[in-house]
């Protein structure tokens, strides 16, 4: 049984990095801010969980099971946490600008 539980993690953590969305930011300078962008971003359908990193201006968003994230709606969230997008990355392409879906 305990192979069958590492495997089945395994595979999650596979698919959770080939389906991850990251996205940087023009300016995110402090963990107050990040946190805000976190919470924006975790009222997106679909979105099982977000690290934001101030170091190197990212969020990094990972969908729930089955998901399919919006890259419009993950940008408009950002910009409702008074943040600007500059490139977001995903399973749907990349982005330098707003996508328009």
């Amino acid at each position: 049984m305990m192979t069958q539980s590492r495997v089945a993690s395994a595979t999650d953590a596979v698919n959770a990095s080939t389906t991850k969305t990251t996205v940087t930011l023009k300016v995110l300078t402090c963990e107050s801010c990040a946190k805000k962008v976190a919470e924006k971003l975790t009222e997106v359908r679909g979105v099982g969980s977000v690290k934001t990193d101030v170091k190197s201006k990212t969020a990094i968003i990972v969908p729930k099971r089955s998901a399919t994230l919006s890259p419009l709606q993950l940008w408009e969230a950002i910009e409702k946490a008074g943040k600007e997008p500059v490139k977001l990355e995903g399973p749907s392409g990349t982005f330098k600008c707003k996508p328009k879906q």
